[in-house]
């Protein structure tokens, strides 16, 4: 009969100890989830602070270089839209402003495709302005950056 009380209490410890395990188990996995979860929020709230969108269009003319973006900043793409030359170039400008793609010294152009949406991925520094210019008639552009 001892036997049968022993063999009982132990069974009974036995049974305790696995649940105490498995509870254990359960809360590590919540625990884990919790923390992988919370690590993703603060990722998703951090990818929500991106820069600011900046989208722009006009039509351009031969005499009126148009400024795009000044930096800090990246230029995303430029969509020409007509069969004229556009071209792409840069001035060094502490203030920026319209007249700063007239006034500034510019980089060498870099010619852009015709009827195409063209891709750029192009960092802006500080005191740097982007600029558009037509090599001919007039034409109309699109644009978008992020500041």
């Amino acid at each position: 009969m001892n036997n049968q009380i022993e063999n009982g209490l132990h069974e009974r410890n036995f049974g305790t100890m696995s649940s105490r395990k498995s509870l254990s188990l359960v809360a590590s996995v919540i625990l884990s989830g919790l923390v992988a979860f919370g690590s993703f929020g603060a990722s998703a709230s951090a990818a929500s602070r991106r820069a600011p969108d900046v989208r722009g269009q006009t039509v351009l003319t031969t005499a009126a270089p148009q400024l795009v973006v000044a930096g800090p900043a990246r230029l995303l793409h430029v969509d020409v839209e007509g069969a004229r030359a556009v071209s792409l170039y840069s001035v060094s400008s502490t203030k920026g402003g319209p007249e700063a793609c007239r006034a500034g010294a510019a980089t060498p152009k870099r010619a852009l495709r015709m009827n195409a949406s063209n891709e750029l991925d192009l960092d802006v520094v500080a005191g740097q302005t982007v600029c558009l210019s037509a090599d001919g008639g007039s034409v109309q552009v699109a644009w978008h950056a992020q500041q």
